[in-house]
């Protein structure tokens, strides 16, 4: 089904951003208090870990936000097209918004731009307004993939590493290890559902399609994450070294397969080293064509990878400290794969929205689409 058939924002749109931004307005509170906790418990090592975590993550959004920003916009200046930029109440210049995302409120910007938009959008029913506040969804449905991975993927091996390591568990740290699970695999749908809807000849996730999605994505998320924290738990350091292998091999998958996402070389190789750490802890596809032999080595490989760090655990562990969760932690990894690839292997097969319409297709890469827009562009993910 075209795009130009869907076109229309809803009260339910509007809320959804809102939802977004109170979200990320929350998780910005969540890392406020742990990093109270650590310090005012006097672990300033784990604190500091993770406020380094949390501003690393932080920079690599606003240089993403603003490269697209200040890309898209001189293309647009380029190619003559400024009638397809709506004109916004609050306009600022390259120059404050460049300061705005220096001092990490970059993403905020987008957040109101789109809030505006998306209420004249509804209003008003303006196509160029709607198709640009879509445009502005999906990028902020990227970004925040981004943010949520590199923030909580990290912290959720951190947080497991310190239970292993105290042999506790605290009633807090079950909801905040539930919740970053589930905040990763919903970052992955809600990308998703943005992204098809930015498309012009993708159709939308129904709800059981949308169901499925954030299954596996749960389902592979999870024993990749304990796999590695339980490394982790034996060999602290060498953990690290596996980190750099692994994230090596990825940046290579990435650059042999031609991406093509950023506006200048420099900006590619820096995109191509973020999606390196992004495919580290789970699937992201980044190129045309059909996905399904890259995924098939993908998860073959990730399969392989998750069961020699369990394995190298399981023969250095300490079997008094580890002899009440061992088995069943183990039995559990295995099967939450297993059962994430079964889930993934059925939504292909009977759920997918290609399966019951004949738009569909290839891939696509990023780039601004005929309407002057840049459309994050992925199919089959």
């Amino acid at each position: 089904m075209p795009l130009d058939d869907e076109l229309h924002f809803s009260v339910l749109d509007l809320i959804f951003i809102w939802l977004g931004l109170v979200t990320f307005l929350f998780d910005l509170g969540t890392d406020v208090w742990v990093l109270a906790y650590f310090f005012l418990a006097g672990d300033y090592f784990w604190g500091g870990t993770v406020l380094f975590l949390i501003i690393f993550c932080s920079v690599v959004v606003q240089l993403f936000s603003w490269f697209w920003l200040a890309g898209d916009r001189e293309q647009l200046r380029d190619r003559s097209h400024p009638e397809l930029s709506p004109a916004l109440k609050c306009e600022v210049g390259d120059r404050v918004l460049r300061l705005l995302h220096g001092l990490q409120l970059g993403f905020l910007v987008r957040y109101a731009t789109a809030l505006e938009l998306g209420y004249r959008a509804y209003k008003e029913g303006n196509t160029v307004v709607l198709q640009y506040t879509i445009y502005l969804v999906s990028d902020i449905s990227m970004l925040r993939l981004f943010e949520i991975i590199f923030e909580s993927a990290p912290q959720l091996i951190l947080m497991l590493y310190i239970i292993q390591l105290r042999n506790q568990m605290e009633l807090h740290q079950y909801f905040s290890i539930v919740a970053c699970f589930l905040s990763i695999a919903w970052a992955h749908l809600d990308f998703q559902k943005s992204l098809r809807r930015s498309l012009r000849n993708k159709m939308r996730l129904g709800f059981m399609s949308a169901v499925s999605y954030f299954v596996f994505n749960l389902l592979f998320i999870c024993p990749r994450i304990f796999s590695i924290a339980l490394f982790a738990s034996i060999f602290k350091f060498y953990v690290l070294l596996h980190f750099a292998l692994i994230w090596l091999s990825m940046f290579i998958w990435a650059w042999r397969q031609g991406t093509d996402f950023m506006n200048s070389y420099p900006e590619e190789v820096f995109y191509r080293g973020t999606v390196a750490v992004i495919l580290y802890f789970t699937w992201l596809n980044i190129a045309e064509g059909k996905t399904s032999i890259r995924q098939i080595i993908y998860h073959s490989f990730m399969a392989v990878d998750c069961g020699i760090l369990v394995g190298f655990w399981w023969l250095y562990k300490d079997p008094v400290l580890t002899t009440s969760y061992m088995l069943p932690l183990v039995i559990a990894i295995s099967s939450s794969y297993l059962l994430g690839l079964i889930v993934k292997c059925m939504y292909y097969k009977y759920l997918h929205p290609t399966v019951t319409t004949e738009y569909s297709l290839t891939d696509e890469t990023d780039s601004l689409q005929e309407d002057g827009f840049r459309s994050t562009c992925e199919s089959r993910p």
